[in-house]
């Protein structure tokens, strides 16, 4: 192994964490967020991401199209001026969709009971992953409440490649696939308030 920059963070060059082959897959990033809401409780709007990202790719698709459009061939008076403001007002809502909530946002967030959980905490990623160091950063502001991060690369391990392909960032934690694709604050937070600290104490 070799220390990163953060003594809390470690590479590694072969996945060997605690649990590591009895990992519980799940079949679709919705599994997972499914699961860790029965454990930690239902978020309210959770449908907002997925329209949001719906609205997204609509904006995108009717800019391009009010781009490159002909106005004379539909007829209708600043076709393309409209389509384009349409575009922007998809654009607007989606981004007010996406964005998480307030309770996520907060910097100043502590657990219930502060102390270490976990036994083991492992984030799988790649090279020029942009959502890998979004998920590594996200694990280090609860830094005092998880056990030693292990950062594998999966492209040292043509197997982990097969696993988990464009899925990363992958968050496995205690042997269990917790996040995929991102980690999601809140979730994280609530993960954290519902397990006791290692030993059980306060």
């Amino acid at each position: 192994c070799r220390q990163t920059t953060s003594n809390r963070v470690r590479s590694v060059e072969q996945p060997v964490p605690s649990g590591a082959n009895r990992i519980v897959t799940a079949s679709h990033d919705d599994d997972i967020r499914h699961q860790l809401e029965l454990e930690t409780g239902q978020i309210d709007g959770s449908w907002r991401p997925r329209l949001g990202s719906v609205l997204l790719s609509l904006a995108t698709v009717l800019f391009f199209f009010s781009a490159i459009i002909d106005p004379a061939r539909l007829d209708i008076p600043h076709a393309g001026a409209y389509g384009l403001l349409a575009a922007l007002i998809l654009a607007v809502f989606a981004v007010l969709l996406l964005r998480q909530p307030g309770e996520a946002r907060d910097l100043a967030w502590r657990a219930q009971i502060p102390g270490l959980r976990f036994d083991s905490v492992v984030l799988y990623t790649r090279s020029s992953c942009h959502l890998c160091h979004q998920a590594r950063e996200t694990l280090l502001m609860h830094v005092e409440y998880l056990s030693d991060i292990s950062e594998v690369d999966i492209d040292g391990d043509p197997q982990l490649v097969q696993r988990y392909g464009e899925s990363v960032p992958v968050v496995v934690i205690d042997g269990r696939e917790r996040f995929r694709g991102q980690v999601d604050v809140l979730l994280l937070r609530r993960l954290i308030d519902a397990t006791s600290p290692r030993g059980g104490t306060a």
